[in-house]
């Protein structure tokens, strides 16, 4: 259980605090996905200039550094941006700063491509989703004209905790179900691209996995600070809730049942994916 002290950007969560311990338990994922897209631009992909939204410790923006011409990165944590900017070392084509994605400093058709991975649904608290639209607004303007959005999240089917594909969540219902509130139904989040005009609108499952392999088979990662500090999900629990989950834990690793539930979160994931990536390209007028 964290406490969020509002030293952050995020609506709910203190990433000062998970970032130092984020790339222990998280990893890119859907790399070679985005890059399909990136590719399928008008410039070739090695002259592309291209932004991250929200980008964490730098992992994406590291991964594709080698493969554009430039990278540019807004990050609202400062534990964040600064654990980035040591993992990209002397790299001269990128280029990162602390700020909001709601309001970018650069100007309008600037970039190829704007990527954003599991950062939405850190931008609002209620279910009308206003800091959405400002959002999309806001990349739709910093787009060149054919440039590509790129939209990480999860769907409400992946995030239910007794039917979805993240196992932990069976023993932390409440804490899942507030989360799950944060993320805009794909339906929705579709609706308000077409509504600002974005063509090319696509829905895919990308591969890879979110969560470092010990997750997917090693049920006591979830008793650990450390991982239960790198998942935002726990920054939702009371003290109370946060106890019991544990206590259920322990107990179904005791007695064996925590074993079905994995299964059954595996085979939910080979069904319909641990996340979706929405693609949107800025019309050409």
């Amino acid at each position: 259980m964290k406490e969020n002290t509002n030293q952050n950007l995020s609506s709910y969560c203190d990433y000062n605090e998970t970032f130092t311990v984020y790339d222990q338990i998280r990893q890119p994922y859907g790399l070679e996905n985005l890059l399909q897209i990136f590719k399928e631009n008008k410039t070739p992909l090695k002259e592309q200039k291209i932004l991250e939204g929200g980008f964490g410790t730098g992992a994406y923006i590291n991964h594709f550094t080698g493969l554009v011409s430039e990278i540019y990165g807004v990050e609202g944590s400062k534990q964040g941006l600064e654990q980035a900017l040591r993992k990209m070392g002397d790299k001269d084509n990128v280029h990162l700063q602390f700020g909001n994605i709601l309001q970018l400093s650069f100007p309008e058709n600037n970039f190829d491509a704007y990527m954003v991975n599991q950062v939405l649904h850190h931008l609002d608290t209620t279910p009308t989703f206003p800091n959405l639209t400002t959002f999309l607004e806001e990349g739709k303007r910093v787009l060149k004209p054919g440039g590509v959005l790129t939209i990480n999240t999860s769907t409400q089917k992946q995030l239910h905790p007794d039917t979805g594909v993240y196992w932990n969540y069976k023993y932390i219902p409440e804490a899942a179900f507030e989360l799950r509130s944060r993320y805009v139904p794909i339906d929705e989040l579709c609706a308000r691209l077409t509504k600002l005009q974005f063509i090319e609108i696509k829905v895919i499952i990308p591969s890879g996995k979110i969560f470092n392999e010990r997750y997917y088979n090693d049920p006591s990662i979830a008793l650990e600070p450390v991982f239960q500090n790198g998942d935002s999900v726990y920054s939702f629990l009371t003290t109370e809730e946060y106890e019991n989950g544990n206590t259920m834990i322990g107990a179904s690793i005791e007695d064996g049942t925590v074993l079905t539930e994995m299964k059954r979160a595996a085979k939910c994931i080979a069904d319909i994916g641990e996340s979706v990536i929405v693609s949107a390209r800025k019309p050409i007028i």
